[in-house]
């Protein structure tokens, strides 16, 4: 069941030295077990391959509702990693305007958190060397504000480009920009349906920006020819549809709001996670890790007939390289969300089944989490881990 960590683990990890915080910095969750269509906050990793290898992030901007008390809806905030050390960021959120009834309810600081998180954490990127640009999807402020930009060089990004379509100009350029903004400011020509307004280079394929005016003079949408293939597109609307047609060979359509849903099998997995590989593979699982269900691992104690305890324990943060300790490698770092932690008396003498409780709570599928196995007693022993992923 889900539980506060037990003290054992803190006396497990005594021995061993401090590790970075980088290495517990990254909680997106896989957008492909996204099933409710619902208001969501928090950040998702968005795969664009089969096996999920390849892929962006989505930030969800939250907007309040007019009694201020609750949020009612997202403005989605892409981030798409391009070459060079640079990132794109297409769409900025409510930013400053909290102030509104049905603004935002999260401030801009909010926001670029968690894109931070995304850029640095899951992404890997430096901030000091990773240059951002920004792309308005229109001029509304729940997509552009002053208030979001200047968020990013708080967080210790440098800004390389504020681009937007010229429809939207008037609206945008009248925003309370700092002195060195204007200088950033690339504005996209109009053009006839289908055109490409904009190109950027990126590791996921070829990244392009195409007029959809309708919603605003100025809206424009992003398209990804996933890995270069422009019969495998994914079209990012930067608004409602409007009066062009979309490009041809997309396959996957993802909204400017909302709750960002794609498809494929959203099945719980596990695989061996072994670290340096000293630990002794002594932790299985037995039935897959599914939300609303009891998950059952093995722990193999028979090379410990002093055995006391055992102890299994996860979060959704994992040290690599391992931690080396007196009992093998902490291959489970503590300081992780969502832990997931059993400790009971030894009741065999070989195989130990252990049951955990997984609530049936739609917001941790598809997370992410290291569980491993501790034998306690006469002397320890650290097992290996498990990379679970949590389906149905």
């Amino acid at each position: 069941m889900l539980t506060s960590l037990p003290l054992s683990l803190l006396l497990l990890a005594s021995a061993a030295p401090p590790q970075m915080a980088e290495s517990c910095a990254c909680h997106a969750v896989n957008a492909r077990y996204n099933v409710v269509a619902q208001p969501k906050t928090g950040y998702d990793y968005v795969p664009i391959v089969e096996d999920d290898s390849l892929g962006f992030y989505v930030a969800y901007s939250a907007k309040q509702n007019d009694a201020n008390s609750d949020f009612v809806s997202t403005s989605c905030m892409y981030v798409l990693p391009l070459v060079n050390d640079e990132v794109l960021i297409f769409g900025g959120g409510f930013g400053d305007t909290w102030y509104v009834p049905g603004g935002a309810f999260f401030d801009a600081d909010y926001d670029v958190a968690m894109i931070k998180e995304a850029i640095v954490g899951c992404m890997e990127r430096d901030p000091a060397r990773t240059r951002i640009r920004f792309l308005a999807p229109h001029g509304h402020p729940d997509h552009i504000t002053v208030a979001f930009l200047r968020a990013l060089e708080r967080a210790g990004f440098a800004l390389a480009e504020i681009a937007y379509h010229e429809g939207d100009r008037t609206w945008i350029e009248q925003l309370p920009w700092l002195p060195h903004h204007p200088q950033l400011f690339r504005v996209l020509p109009s053009a006839a349906c289908g055109a490409e307004l904009r190109a950027y280079s990126s590791p996921l394929g070829r990244l392009w920006v195409t007029p959809r005016p309708g919603h605003t003079p100025g809206s424009i949408d992003l398209v990804l020819d996933v890995r270069g293939d422009p019969a495998n597109r994914w079209l990012i609307l930067g608004s409602a549809a409007g009066g062009c047609p979309p490009p041809s060979g997309v396959q996957m359509t993802l909204a400017a709001h909302g709750t960002v849903m794609i498809g494929g099998p959203r099945r719980a997995a596990v695989t061996q996670f072994n670290g340096s590989g000293v630990n002794r593979p002594c932790l299985t699982s037995v039935t897959p890790p599914r939300v609303g269900s009891t998950w059952v691992v093995q722990l193999d104690v028979a090379a410990h007939p002093d055995a006391a305890q055992i102890f299994v324990f996860g979060t959704d943060c994992h040290y690599e390289p391992g931690l080396a300790t007196p009992y093998g490698e902490m291959l489970v770092n503590p300081l992780g969300r969502y832990p997931l932690n059993v400790m009971r008396p030894v009741f065999a003498l070989d195989k130990e089944l252990i049951g955990m409780d997984i609530p049936k709570i739609p917001g941790l599928m598809g997370r992410v989490l290291y569980v491993q196995g501790a034998i306690l007693g006469g002397r320890a022993e650290l097992c290996n881990a498990l990379r679970i992923v949590l389906g149905f």
